[in-house]
């Protein structure tokens, strides 16, 4: 019964390590879609690890590129981006699950609904 226990408590601890989000899985490409009141805004996020630190930039369909002033990997499997423009600091928070994520964007403007996809080596 002792055994059983520990073995019980092992897997407990275990599984919560195993199941955290990870570097290597936000690095990468992630089609994402924004619903605003002006209409949908979609684009890419480029996710990268350079000089020890994730990073990497907002490619929007519009064409235009901003690099993100942060992005942290935080409790829960959320994912934060920040990215400054001219005249804001657009903040987005999103909950990773496997190869999709949904959270919300926030600037100025207000919050709005944002989901996600990581796009694999082919796309």
């Amino acid at each position: 019964m002792k055994k059983l226990l520990i073995v019980l408590l092992v897997l407990g601890v275990s599984t919560q390590v195993f199941g955290k989000l990870k570097e290597k899985h936000v690095i990468g490409q992630w089609k994402y879609s924004v619903e605003t009141d002006q209409g949908s805004m979609t684009g890419s996020f480029n996710i990268i690890k350079e000089e020890g630190k994730l990073g990497g930039e907002v490619v929007t369909d519009d064409g235009y590129t901003l690099p993100f002033t942060k992005v942290e990997i935080k409790e829960d499997d959320t994912l934060y981006l920040e990215v400054t423009t001219d005249s804001d600091v657009i903040t987005i928070s999103v909950k990773v699950d496997g190869d999709v994520f949904n959270g919300t964007a926030t600037s100025y403007m207000g919050e709005a609904p944002i989901v996600g996809e990581k796009q694999t080596e082919k796309e």
